[in-house]
Parts: C-alpha cells; structure tokens; sequence
C-alpha cells in the first residue's frame, strides 16, 4: 500500500513538473501568450492522466453524477458573484466619477478565467489528481468547516500540496532567473490551500467538475476581471465578500442535499 502512495504521489508530482517547466519555458520565449498556451498543456495533461487510470475506476469522470444538481447550484453560484460584482462596481462608480469599462476586455476574461483557468485547472487536479490520489489515500474525514460530511484525505493532499503550495512558484522563473516571492504570493498561496479544499470537496460531492470549474472561474474573475477597472483592493474586497456568502448560504445546502 505504500508503494501504492508512494507511486501516485510520484506520477502527480512528475505531470506538474512538466507542467511548470513548459510554462517557464514558454514564459521566457513569449511573454504574451504564454499562459494561453500553458493552460493547453495542462488541459492535455489532465486528459492523458483520465484516459490512462478510467477503465480502472469510475471516479475519473467530468460531468457530475446529477447534472440538473450542479447546474442548479451553478446558477446560483454564478447570480451571487454577479450581484457582488456589481454592487461592487456600483459603489466604486459613486467614488470615483468616472469609470472605463472595456467590454471586450471583460468578455476575453471571461473566456480566459472559464476555459484557461478554470476548467484547465479543475481538470487537472479535481479530475485527474484528485481521484488518482484519493485510490491510495483512503482515509476519510468527518467534517468539513463544521458541517458533517465524509471527505477524503487525498483531495486534502491535492489541494494542499500540488495545488495550493505550487502558487509559490508563479514568482518564479528559472529561464530567466526570476524570483519574487512576496508577502502577496505567500497570502495568495495560503489562500489557494483554503479553495483547493473547497473545490475538491466540491467535486467529491457532485462527482464531477462543474461547479468547482464555475465558483473557480468566478472567484478569479471578480478578482482579476473586475480588478481591472475597480484595482486589486476592491475586487478583492467583493471576492472575499462573495466566497463569505457562498460558504454561509449555499456551501451547507449543497452538502446536505440528495443528489
């Protein structure tokens, strides 16, 4: 069994290895668009990873076990932010006079946090990682933020350790010999643990990658997206307001009911 362990944590640690090291590569060569292509690495990364462990277990699935369930909650999920987010950019409109909104910018945020964030990364790591982890890993745990629910001690590994702490490394270059590693990326790290969790809970509880992809995508739009006309302080604000609400309205519901 610990061999067992032992070779997961292996095999996740070498696909987000190469996962990195393309994206440093890339990064140094083409500034621009690196990320773009980046994420595409990581979306094949993912796929590869399912197509090779699936015929062994039906945990490597992306669409949820009831798909009306995590649209439901999607559409939720998805309402919340949006009334935050504009709320937010209400009351940042009453302070400053004037705002530009460029909505082709928004519009390619979106498809950027929805497609290149959201989905690459759930799909790697709540697709993929996650259930190749939580095969070995079988240890369960009761609770959740206090509410009773069973989740399991791989998806606490995934989010803390190959999802959460590797955001240490976005300071980072070795080609070009970049290193930055501030108070700011250390907070943000510490915060990504927190919301690995909460997505890979997410994903044990609907069976796939829907919601989690949405309330990701919608947690780095409001931060990024919305940012960029309101600045960091503000959209971080609203992000922190929106998450607060999700886990005090919906996060207990979604738990509780039946699927």
């Amino acid at each position: 069994m610990l061999n067992d362990k032992l070779g997961a944590m292996i095999e996740i640690f070498l696909a987000e290895i190469f996962f990195f090291v393309m994206a440093w590569y890339l990064q140094a060569i083409n500034r621009m668009s690196y990320g773009r292509y980046s994420k595409i690495i990581m979306i094949i990364l993912g796929f590869i990873g399912i197509l090779i462990h699936r015929k062994r277990s039906r945990n490597y699935t992306l669409l949820p076990r009831n798909i009306a369930f995590s649209i439901k909650w999607s559409i939720y999920t998805l309402v919340l932010f949006t009334v935050v987010d504009l709320i937010t950019l209400l009351i940042f409109s009453s302070i400053v006079s004037r705002i530009k909104i460029d909505l082709k910018m928004l519009v390619i945020d979106l498809v950027w946090f929805f497609i290149f964030v959201g989905f690459a990364e759930e799909l790697f790591f709540r697709g993929y990682s996650q259930p190749r982890l939580n095969e070995v890993f079988t240890e369960k745990y009761k609770k959740i933020l206090g509410i009773e629910y069973e989740w399991s001690k791989g998806t606490l590994i995934v989010a803390v350790l190959f999802f959460g702490i590797p955001h240490i490394l976005t300071g980072v270059n070795p080609f070009t010999g970049r290193t930055n590693i501030n108070p700011l990326i250390v907070m943000v790290t510490l915060f990504a643990c927190f919301l690995g969790v909460l997505f890979g809970v997410l994903r044990e509880k609907t069976g796939g990658i829907v919601l989690p992809t949405i309330l990701h995508a919608l947690i780095d739009f409001t931060v990024y997206g919305i940012g960029r006309i309101t600045g960091i302080i503000f959209s971080n604000f609203a992000a922190g307001i929106s998450i607060f609400l999700f886990l005090a309205i919906f996060f207990d519901k979604i738990l509780k009911e039946k699927i």
